[in-house]
């Protein structure tokens, strides 16, 4: 008797314990569930957003250059000037040593 005691007192505490695991089961479920329909709704979605992204960081790259170009172009001037400048002091300097022998910088 007390066998069958002690199997019909498992049973009984046996369901409460799967009727509570199907709680976590069913939010592990539902949570898939909606991962997936959601990734497969935003997938075109994203990738519109990141070819939008795209074409966006082309046409900063393109202004940024035509921005920067004027600034680039006068730096290369300014170079050619004083390299010409230099030229023109080594030029009419009574020992025409370069200038950077002069200031004693090895």
């Amino acid at each position: 008797m007390i066998p069958a005691l002690r199997d019909v007192s498992l049973i009984i505490l046996i369901v409460p314990c799967m009727i509570c695991l199907l709680v976590p089961l069913a939010i592990l479920l539902g949570t898939n569930w909606a991962l997936r329909k959601g990734r497969k709704g935003l997938k075109p979605k994203l990738q519109s957003a990141q070819q939008v992204m795209h074409k966006i960081d082309e046409k900063v790259d393109r202004a940024g250059e035509k921005i920067a170009s004027p600034f680039i172009a006068a730096e290369a001037n300014s170079v050619k000037m004083r390299t010409w400048w230099r030229h023109l002091q080594q030029q009419f300097t009574k020992d025409k040593q370069p200038s950077h022998q002069k200031t004693g910088i090895p």
